[in-house]
């Protein structure tokens, strides 16, 4: 398996809305498809809204499942409060999976 890394701010023109999280869902489609393991690089962002995780990481894992997010998706380039977001929305849904 190749990686593959996905510059979050190049392909989502931001991370707040829905339409945003749609962007960066079909980039990621794009690696897995290719069988890469993704890297989402949030250089420069700051902030993310549920909804915009809703789009792009909610909607990979129904597609591919949970194990796919756990083996497949690494996160780069964060800072601690995008981190902790970022985790606490995993924690509920992997929560909501079991």
């Amino acid at each position: 398996m190749n990686t593959s890394t996905i510059i979050v701010k190049n392909v989502a023109p931001g991370t707040l809305s829905n339409a945003d999280g749609v962007s960066l869902k079909i980039a990621i489609e794009k690696a897995l498809s290719d069988d890469n393991i993704a890297i989402l690089s949030f250089a420069g962002i700051d902030t993310i809204s549920t909804s915009f995780l809703n789009s792009s990481i909610g909607e990979i894992v129904d597609q591919f499942g949970i194990q796919t997010l756990k083996n497949r998706i690494k996160i780069s380039h964060y800072t601690p409060s995008l981190a902790a977001v970022i985790s606490k929305y995993v924690g509920e849904l992997t929560a909501s999976v079991h």
